[in-house]
């Protein structure tokens, strides 16, 4: 063999470390934002059932609404 490689071999399992290091922190990122989008998932859930839940309630509101004002015309023909 060469005698380069006694002193190469080092440098090459210093780089490999160091990817591999990198290659750990970088999968703890995308683990903390995958816990993130979790949860950001889980908030719109809940704010897409509020916004049905009003959206709901609105139309029912609407429908007294229309009720209230064909009884109001029945007893007040002058209202229109």
């Amino acid at each position: 063999m060469s005698d380069n490689e006694p002193t190469t071999k080092p440098t090459i399992e210093t780089v490999l470390e160091r990817i591999d290091a990198q290659s750990k922190e970088m999968r703890a990122g995308f683990a903390s934002v995958e816990k993130l989008f979790d949860k950001v998932a889980v908030r719109l859930d809940r704010i897409e059932g509020e916004v049905k839940l009003t959206h709901s309630e609105f139309y029912e509101l609407r429908a007294d609404f229309r009720e209230l004002r064909a009884t109001l015309k029945e007893h007040f023909p002058a209202i229109t």
